[in-house]
């Protein structure tokens, strides 16, 4: 019996060690949002990104630039969900999930070799908010995911 705690002790410790370093147990993800609208200087998107645990924060992404945050799957199960809170202009938003296990998963399966990350890249463009699917090798389609909502 005292085997078996030495045992449950020390795969505790490990385990705790391990997490203290955030390994991602299943594959790390990098997200990238990427302003496409076209303009000028004053054309830049606000993206509010977050998750139910972390808020990656409020940005101006200007004309060809992007903002970009990495992070673990969830490992008790298909939970992890990122979403953001796009604004394009005074009039025109949109709020969309950039990261859900079980529907945009799938699509992005770019392996960043060098960052040994899973890459999902979305483009905000004028005529609405498009993914980045990479999933044959050696090509790319823009698909078209949501349109832009107009407020008030």
């Amino acid at each position: 019996m005292n085997k078996h705690i030495i045992f449950f002790t020390t795969f505790l410790c490990v385990i705790a060690l391990a997490t203290a370093a955030k390994p991602c147990w299943l594959g790390g993800w990098a997200i990238n949002v990427v302003n496409q609208v076209n303009g000028t200087d004053k054309d830049h998107v606000y993206a509010h990104c977050k998750s139910k645990n972390d808020d990656i924060g409020f940005h101006k992404i200007r004309y060809q630039q992007s903002t970009t945050w990495k992070f673990c799957e969830n490992i008790f199960g298909p939970t992890t969900l990122f979403f953001c809170h796009a604004y394009k202009g005074q009039h025109q938003e949109l709020v969309f999930d950039v990261f859900t296990q079980d529907t945009i998963k799938p699509l992005c399966r770019e392996l960043d070799f060098k960052a040994n990350y899973w890459r999902c890249s979305w483009l905000l463009r004028d005529d609405g908010i498009y993914l980045v699917d990479r999933r044959e090798k050696g090509k790319e389609k823009n698909m078209k995911m949501h349109d832009w909502k107009y407020r008030a």
